[in-house]
């Protein structure tokens, strides 16, 4: 006779390419941005050849790079809001052919004739040209568990024991705080779930709920709630230290961004 095996599924979202491709350690990121950075800047002195100004550009750092990425994102969530898209849509910001192709994955139906009217573009075809170069950067992978869901679910499942008053004046706050930890690198390393119970400290600050949501966790969660409590704790820190970025260094380091950029500087260009 044999053992019956017992065969647990995995959760939803460990099966997702969002779990298997696109979640870091923080050495990770930096790695991977450092290699990419100093790969760029490489390439851009090999293309300038003997005898030009390529050794006086000032190339853009790694936090450079984040730095206007992170301006840049914050400008699309108010795109977003000016365009009344729905939350799930702001999760898949970085431009706007990355903004075009999330309003397909999260169901915003939207032609691009009106896409184009309602941002006043003088053109789409650039956001059209770029889309299948984009979507090869995501590995067409364009689904994204973002913490908008789980933290509705967490909403709904603390009513039972929870004060009702405290719970919906701190969920009010829970969607600001998820924006703001999307402009992060919070989405790369953690869970959405675990990210969602992040938001719902944070926001409880202010009123004390943030006492109930610890209890909460140590109730519904008793044999992880050490590692919650750990990981909802370095979160909030990484969120304390980001702050944003200022329209005036967003210029400066786009102006050096054009200027390594220039067509003029590279053999390659019709220029």
């Amino acid at each position: 006779m044999t053992a019956e095996v017992s065969h647990t599924k995995p959760p939803v979202f460990e099966e997702s390419s969002q779990y298997r491709h696109w979640r870091f350690s923080s050495s990770q990121l930096w790695n991977t941005r450092q290699t990419s950075n100093s790969t760029a800047v490489e390439r851009l002195k090999n293309n300038a050849g003997e005898g030009s100004e390529a050794t006086t550009l000032q190339y853009l750092s790694v936090q450079d790079e984040m730095s206007l990425c992170r301006f840049y994102e914050k400008q699309l969530q108010g795109i977003c809001k000016h365009l009344k898209f729905s939350d799930l849509v702001m999760v898949d910001l970085g431009g706007l052919t990355c903004l075009f192709l999330a309003t397909k994955s999260e169901s915003e139906r939207i032609s691009i004739d009106d896409f184009g009217k309602n941002l006043r573009l003088p053109s789409t075809s650039g956001v059209l040209d770029l889309e299948y170069s984009v979507s090869q950067g995501l590995k067409f992978e364009y689904y994204v568990y973002h913490p908008y869901r789980p933290a509705y679910g967490f909403f709904l499942d603390m009513q039972a024991k929870a004060d009702i008053k405290l719970l919906k004046e701190t969920y009010a706050k829970v969607d600001q705080v998820i924006a703001e930890i999307l402009l992060t690198d919070l989405p790369l390393i953690y869970q959405p779930s675990q990210l969602a119970l992040a938001a719902f400290t944070i926001a409880g600050k202010e009123n004390g709920f943030e006492a109930h949501v610890r209890m909460y966790i140590e109730e519904k969660f008793p044999r992880h709630a050490d590692v919650l409590l750990r990981i909802i704790h370095e979160a909030s820190e990484i969120l304390k230290k980001s702050t944003p970025v200022a329209l005036e260094v967003a210029k400066e380091i786009d102006r050096r961004l054009n200027l390594c950029m220039n067509p003029a500087k590279n053999p390659s260009s019709a220029l």
